[in-house]
This record gives structure tokens, C-alpha cells and sequence, in this order.
């Protein structure tokens, strides 16, 4: 079976609309003789008795000659009918006078002689009559071409529809293989299956770029982060037993910084998107960062709201995942923010608005580009590392944003901002 089955999808359609155009053919076949010639004949055969009795009744002379002819009972003209029609017409016309019989005599000029018995004792009347042509071979012949053609020109531009835009999509899948993001593609357009198969392939080959990104990503950050406390450690090793002795510390400061950058880079390519969502309180949890900030960061911290007393605003987020935002925050003001932060909560009609001002020296403008980019510097400095790739997960995850500024009076701002979809006021 499967030799007979064609390869191009041309052929296929071919195939299987000729299969149903030749099922469609045979039905129409069978219903037109069904339901439009048998009664057709039926009702011809009455005719035709009808007629033979209505002469016989009123008298009608014997005539050799002319165009209405009688011939004896014991004579036998013309010929049983061949022809679908009166074949079809000789049956009905027995079944309704026994012995009644229909002869189709020989063409003279334009018409054909038919010759009609009653009975079996009854003469023959012979009456001429056009010819029925309901169709020969060459009718068939002619009927069956058209159908092929009208089929094979309906297949091409079915067929031609749909692989136009798959051979587009296809000419353009090797630059997808290759790497190269499929955003700049033209509209591929199509039938709408067409165009979902092009939505649902953009997107995996966007998400592909993206995992490679992030691959390229993970190892190029880990072997450039761990290269100089292993640097360090080789080193230190090579070291006499006093001097190495005196370097176990800073070793074990290495050894933490180690962990703390695989960590941190674990933590951007899972980014907590398995963890619950949670509706927690934003007073609640705001009190529980400052604790944090305190406590682990030693950072001199306020907070100021502008929620209405009785009440309370609300925030629907992974809370892990959030605290990992506020932490890397804590850290880079630490490191390099004065020690002192100042926390700013604006619930408003849109989203709601969480403000982190440090009072460091801020940051340059080309590294400020940088951070709201999401771009991660070969150069260390304030919050442009794998921490801000991490937050902006976090952020992208939530449906949120994350945006840095220069504050106007000193200090880095850091700006966190909730969609009404993810943030309610109750």
C-alpha cells in the first residue's frame, strides 16, 4: 500500500480528492437512476399503455403506412430495447399489463420507431420518436476530463496555499539552527494553521536563542567570576607550610566567594519559577526585609508608606524569589551604597510601586544603560553583575519591572513595579 502512496503533498491531494470525486460520481450515479430515470420510465411505460388503450378504444383503423402504424399480434418488429431508459420502461410496462411488450424498431431518418403490445392478443402500435441520447462514452469521456482538470488545477492551488508559506518557514529554518533569532522574519501569513505553526516555531526558536544565551551565558560568568579566587588558592598552595598557613583565611574567603557566584548563577538559570504563588501583605513583608537588612546586612533602614490606614495592600508574588530581589539589593548597598536605605511603597491605580534609595555615589551613566539593560559587564561594579540578571528575572517573572536611576540628591534608586495583575489593594 504504502508504494502506491505518494510522496509530494501535490500527489497526495491528487490522490484523495480523485478517491472522493470518483465516490461522489458513483453515488451521483446511483441516486439520479434512483430517484430521476426509474421513475422517469415508470412513468413513460404508463404513458405509453395508457396510449395503446385509448387507440384500441376508440376504434383506431389498421395502418401499414403512415405515423401511426398497427401490426398484427403474431408479428414481431424491431427489437428489445438495449438502452438503459426503455429497458428500464420495457420492465415497468410487463409489471404493470402481463404480457405487454416494448420493441424498438429500426431509425429511419431523424427518429427511431417504437412498437408497444398491450396484450398478449392485442396488435402492435408502432409510433415515431426522437431520438434519447441521455449521454454515450464520448459524453463520459468528455465529463470525466473536466473533472480531472477542474481536480488537478484545485489540488495546485490547494496545495500551493499551503506550501508557499512552509517553504518560506523552511528556507529560514537553517538561520534559526544557526542561531540567528527569527524576530526580523516578514510575516509568513498562509492558512490559519499555517500561521500558528509560524507563531508556535517562532517561539521555540526564540526560547532556544534564549537557552543558549543563557548556556553561553553560565559558563563564559563562572569561569571569568572563579578565575581569580582559584588564581589565588593555586598560589597559595605553592606556598611555604607558614606562609600558607598565614593565607587560610583569606583561602576560606575565596572558598565562600566560590560558592556565593555558583549560587548565584544557579539561581539565574532556575530563577524559583516552581515556587508557589502567595499573597502576602505589603506592610507585613516590608517589615520583614528591614529585619533582614538589619540584621545581615547591617544597613541603617526606613521605610515610608503611603497606604491608607485600615487599609491594607496586598501583593500576589513568589515570595523565595522576591526576597532573593531585596537581598541582592541589601548586598550592593552594602557594598557600595554608604550602608543607609531608604524603602518607599506608592500603591496606585495601575500597580504598585516599591521604591530602594541607597545614598552611595551612584553609578555612571553608561553602567546605569547597562543595569536597565540586563546587560552583564565584563568590569565589576555597583549592581551591574549576575545579580541583576537574576533580579530582573525575578522581575519578569512576577509580570513586573525593575528599573535603576541616579537619585537627584545622591544614591542609586531602585525602582520595582507590580502590574494590577499581581497586585491588589483590599
Amino acid at each position: 500500500m504504502r508504494r502506491f502512496w505518494p510522496r509530494s503533498t501535490l500527489g497526495r491531494t491528487l490522490l484523495l480528492l480523485g478517491l472522493l470525486l470518483l465516490g461522489t460520481q458513483a453515488a451521483v450515479y446511483v441516486l439520479f437512476h434512483q430517484y430521476v430515470l426509474n421513475p422517469a420510465a415508470q412513468r413513460f411505460a404508463e404513458f405509453l399503455l395508457q396510449t395503446d388503450h385509448a387507440l384500441i378504444s376508440s376504434g383506431a383503423q389498421y395502418a401499414p403506412t403512415g405515423n401511426l402504424q398497427w401490426r398484427p399480434a403474431s408479428a414481431a418488429p424491431g427489437k428489445a430495447p438495449d438502452r438503459y431508459f426503455l429497458h428500464k420502461s420495457a420492465g415497468y410496462l410487463q409489471q404493470m399489463a402481463p404480457g405487454a411488450r416494448l420493441r424498438v424498431g429500426a431509425e429511419e431518418g431523424n427518429s427511431t420507431w417504437m412498437w408497444i403490445r398491450g396484450g398478449p392478443s392485442q396488435p402492435w402500435l408502432g409510433m415515431p420518436v426522437s431520438p434519447m441520447d441521455f449521454g454515450g462514452q464520448g459524453f463520459m469521456f468528455m465529463r470525466l476530463s473536466v473533472i480531472a482538470l477542474v481536480t488537478l488545477l484545485g489540488a495546485w492551488l490547494i496545495v500551493r496555499q499551503i506550501n508557499r508559506p512552509l517553504a518560506r518557514l523552511a528556507a529560514e529554518a537553517p538561520r534559526i539552527g544557526l542561531g540567528d533569532t527569527p524576530d526580523t522574519l516578514e510575516p509568513i501569513g498562509g492558512p490559519l494553521e499555517v500561521q500558528h505553526l509560524t507563531r508556535a516555531i517562532t517561539s521555540m526558536a526564540n526560547d532556544l536563542h534564549h537557552l543558549h544565551e543563557e548556556r553561553t551565558l553560565l559558563l563564559t560568568g563562572i569561569s571569568h567570576e572563579l578565575r581569580t579566587p582559584l588564581s589565588r588558592l593555586l598560589l597559595a598552595l605553592h606556598l611555604p607550610d607558614v606562609d600558607f598557613l598565614e593565607q587560610k583565611s583569606a583561602m576560606c574567603v575565596d572558598v565562600n566567594e566560590m560558592d556565593e557566584t555558583i549560587d548565584k548563577f544557579l539561581t539565574l538559570v532556575r530563577s524559583n519559577d516552581q515556587e508557589k504563588i502567595m499573597t502576602i501583605a505589603v506592610r507585613d513583608w516590608l517589615e520583614e526585609m528591614q529585619a533582614i537588612a538589619r540584621e545581615r546586612y547591617a544597613l541603617q533602614i526606613s521605610c515610608s508608606e503611603d497606604i491608607p490606614a485600615g487599609s491594607p495592600c496586598f501583593l500576589q508574588c513568589r515570595p523565595l524569589a522576591l526576597e532573593r530581589v531585596f537581598r541582592n539589593i541589601f548586598d550592593n548597598a552594602h557594598r557600595y551604597g554608604g550602608g543607609r536605605m531608604l524603602i518607599q511603597v506608592t500603591p496606585q491605580a495601575q500597580h504598585i510601586e516599591i521604591r530602594l534609595r541607597d545614598y552611595g555615589p551612584g553609578v555612571s551613566p553608561a553602567h546605569l544603560l547597562a543595569m536597565n539593560l540586563g546587560i552583564l559587564p565584563r568590569q565589576s561594579g555597583h549592581g551591574a553583575g549576575i545579580g541583576v540578571r537574576i533580579c530582573k528575572r525575578i522581575m519578569d517573572l512576577h509580570h513586573g519591572s525593575l528599573g535603576f536611576e541616579n537619585a537627584v540628591d545622591g544614591g542609586l534608586s531602585v525602582q520595582l513595579l507590580f502590574p494590577t495583575d499581581t497586585g491588589k489593594t483590599a
